[in-house]
């Protein structure tokens, strides 16, 4: 499968050609000196004679020579595989006005043996700090990396800068204003010195432009380019300087599947090297064949298990397997966030694809414990505390047997539901760098994830079965015992026998649930087949009408019924839906064995099959609104897939405890038309503190509104502008950041990169 595509930009482009681009032959007046080769071996896992470097990758400090010039000429020459692409010198400062800040190298020459030279102009000023090179944007192997530093005089340094103004003036101009394709530098300097402006436009003339046409950028480019602008991929978020604390952190990687001396152990070795891990930190699970490493303790998993427990119990863990990398700053976000009293941490992830391009991200929620039960979105990505690990394996002893992943998933289900505040920690940044698996792994994880899950449900939903449908998310579920709890579905109409009777006709012929009752509100009908309909039903004893004889307020009419009612749920349902599935309301009951949940919202599609209801983040295009609305089920996104935990769902079909529909104090009669279901979801979550889950399970068709229409009067539209503006004032500091919905992604077009 081809991997790599080229960077499309639909803006427009600035060409440049190799040959366009300034030559540094005038650099070459001076002798050259002898390069330096850089102990690469003694910092990193070295494979079959070469360093695989993962993106990113530091290496360094570099020792530089004493100049007595104002400007050096830094050179680089790396041996090997590669690819190269847009390597870089990072000037490590303590300053706040010039700490790692990158300066690209000009491609100089590629030589038949493989080797590669770059080169830029460098003030001594900034050659003067701690020095390292950025060698690739892709994964890259080398076999030798060499540097050299000549000094330059200033009329060379100025023959470089007349040469890229005069040659493409509209090119330096460009990259001036970090409108370099996507790619961002160097910031100006914050005060104006002139040494430091007139540095900052050497090196702006002097850095190798990429070409949009020449770089390849994997299966995902705009992703590429994303988290490169948005994260500066090729420079450190922080200080490089360790003047802090160091985290107590482990790291063990799982190497059973690879074989002697293989490419994807060398990356997660050399990218945890390049984080900061020591080799004492490392451990490696590797097959009775596997590799005897120069750099990292090799181990069995029994073996690693026991060096654990002689460890401090505060210590993190961290688990990968050969193949997934982190980012070079992962220490130092985990510096910034973790607390004493975290318990667990978990990043946002990517997928490294064969050549160390990143594509396929997942961008997570905040502390989701329900969403956890049903879908492992912690991964290969978590660091657990080993206090934690090791007192699930008193309390059920069979993990153990689950490995590391498996001990991993359940620290991750304990956490989450026996949270409090700061325990557990969700960092947003895609900072651990997944190998993607083959179907055969997928099934083995699987396994191993079911076996960690089932034992866990044992503790918080002993009820609750749950099965995997296939190895790409999709989740049934059933109870053990079945539920025999009594259900009220209250559905309120006006007229519209066209939308009523199809509504509750399809619930007599198909719900497989048995205890429960219609009860229907009548909201001033006077069309008289709608109203033969309504009270034939009561005659027959299949539902009971009761009347709501004031102007509409969808509110006030439910809080006015649902007292009167004796039943153990209520199920709010509109009008307009259609039941097609007859294990629709079992499924949604059978969820209420799940811990601390308040209210269960239902999937809801529209009758061409896509999605009208699928949960409600807070913020989007407003107050708050549905998300993946004109989705295809199932197909078109793995959230559809599993029940989660949401802000709000709408109340078109919405289940919940009466008793606590009761407490709550129902709905807000404020919020008339529009808002009302959100705001007693949030009312349940923050005031009774009660998890809002949207089942995955459908099995109900929405026509949307057609009740009460889709156009509005102005005199409407003034009252739901009225209605949106006093519930964004009522809950603004809980609706946005949406906990569920990650701060990576876009308000105006859900689930979308920012």
């Amino acid at each position: 499968m081809q991997t790599d595509q080229t960077v499309i930009d639909k803006s427009p482009k600035l060409k440049v050609s190799l040959e366009s681009r300034p030559q540094l032959s005038s650099y070459r007046s001076h002798a050259l000196g002898e390069f330096t080769e850089l102990d690469i071996r003694k910092r990193f896992f070295v494979s079959s004679d070469r360093v695989f470097l993962p993106a990113g990758t530091l290496v360094g400090p570099l020792t530089v020579p004493a100049l007595n010039s104002k400007w050096g000429l830094f050179e680089l020459r790396i041996v090997g595989a590669g690819p190269f692409h847009l390597p870089q010198l990072l000037v490590a400062s303590d300053s706040d006005e010039e700490q790692n800040i990158p300066v690209p190298l000009k491609l100089i020459s590629s030589v038949g043996d493989g080797s590669s030279l770059f080169a830029a102009p460098v003030s001594v000023e900034r050659l003067s700090k701690s020095l390292y090179v950025i060698p690739s944007l892709k994964q890259c192997s080398a076999e030798k990396i060499e540097t050299r530093v000549t000094p330059l005089t200033r009329i060379q340094v100025a023959k470089v800068l007349m040469k890229v103004t005069v040659a493409n003036p509209r090119l330096l101009i460009r990259s001036a204003t970090k409108h370099n394709v996507g790619y961002r530098f160097q910031p100006w300097p914050e005060r104006f010195k002139p040494g430091a402006v007139v540095r900052s436009v050497v090196e702006l003339a002097s850095r190798n432009f990429p070409n949009p046409d020449e770089l390849r950028f994997g299966v995902d480019p705009d992703y590429t380019l994303w988290i490169n602008g948005r994260y500066e991929t090729l420079i450190p978020r922080t200080r490089l300087h360790q003047d802090l604390q160091q985290l107590p952190l482990v790291a063990v990687i799982d190497a059973r599947r690879v074989a002697q001396m293989d490419q994807p152990l060398s990356a997660t070795l050399n990218a945890l090297y390049s984080a900061g891990f020591s080799k004492e930190t490392i451990f490696v699970i590797k097959s009775d064949s596997g590799p005897t490493l120069s750099r990292g303790n090799t181990f069995s998993e029994s073996q690693v298990l026991l060096r654990l427990s002689e460890l401090p119990a505060r210590t993190f863990l961290l688990n990968l397997r050969a193949g997934d990398t982190v980012s070079r700053d992962v220490l130092d976000l985990c510096r910034q966030h973790v607390s004493p009293q975290t318990s667990f941490v978990y990043f946002d992830h990517d997928h490294a694809s064969d050549d160390g391009t990143l594509f396929d991200y997942e961008f997570k929620p905040d502390n989701s414990p329900n969403t956890l039960i049903f879908r492992n979105y912690a991964s290969r990505t978590s660091m657990a505390r080993l206090s934690l690990l090791f007192d699930l394996i008193k309390t059920l002893p069979d993990l153990e047997a689950a490995g590391f992943e498996g001990l991993m998933y359940a620290s991750a289900i304990k956490a989450s539901q026996d949270a409090i505040s700061s325990s557990v920690i969700h960092i947003p940044v895609p900072a651990i760098h997944l190998m993607a698996s083959s179907s055969d792994e997928m099934c083995a994880t699987s396994a191993i994830e079911r076996k960690a899950r089932d034992l866990q449900l044992t503790v918080y939903a002993p009820e609750l079965v749950i099965e995997q449908i296939n190895e790409y998310g999709g989740i049934r579920w059933r109870c053990k015992t079945p539920p025999k709890a009594s259900v009220s579905i209250l559905i309120p109409t006006k007229n519209r026998i066209d939308l009523v009777k199809p509504a509750i006709e399809s619930i007599l012929t198909l719900t497989d649930y048995k205890n429960y009752e219609i009860v229907i509100i009548d909201n001033q009908s006077d069309d008289k087949e709608t109203v033969d309909y309504l009270y034939g039903l009561a005659n027959e004893g299949l539902a009971e009408v009761k009347a709501f004889d004031r102007e509409f307020n969808f509110s006030k009419m439910h809080n006015q019924v649902i007292p009167e009612l004796n039943s153990d749920y209520v199920l709010l349902m509109n009008n307009d839906t259609e039941v097609f599935d007859p294990s629709w309301l079992v499924r949604l009951v059978e969820l209420f064995d799940l811990p601390n949940i308040g209210i269960v919202g239902n999937k809801l599609l529209y009758p061409d099959g896509t999605v009208q209801h699928a949960g409600a983040t807070g913020g989007l295009r407003g107050p708050m609104a549905h998300h993946l609305v004109g989705r295809q089920d199932k197909d078109d996104h793995r959230l559809l897939s599993f029940p989660r935990d949401v802000l709000a769902v709408t109340a078109a079909c919405m289940l919940m405890p009466r008793h606590l529909y009761l407490a709550s104090g129902g709905m807000d009669e404020s919020l008339a038309i529009s808002y009302n279901d959100m705001d007693l979801c949030l009312s349940v979550r923050v005031n009774m503190g009660k998890a809002v889950v949207i089942s995955s399970s459908g099995g109900v068709i929405h026509k949307e509104s057609k009740s009460r229409g889709t156009s509005f009067s102005p005199e409407q539209q003034e009252s739901l502008n009225k209605e949106a503006d006093y519930f964004e004032a009522k809950w603004e500091h809980h609706i946005r950041p949406d906990p569920f919905y990650n701060p990576n992604l876009s308000l105006d077009q859900d689930f979308t990169l920012q």
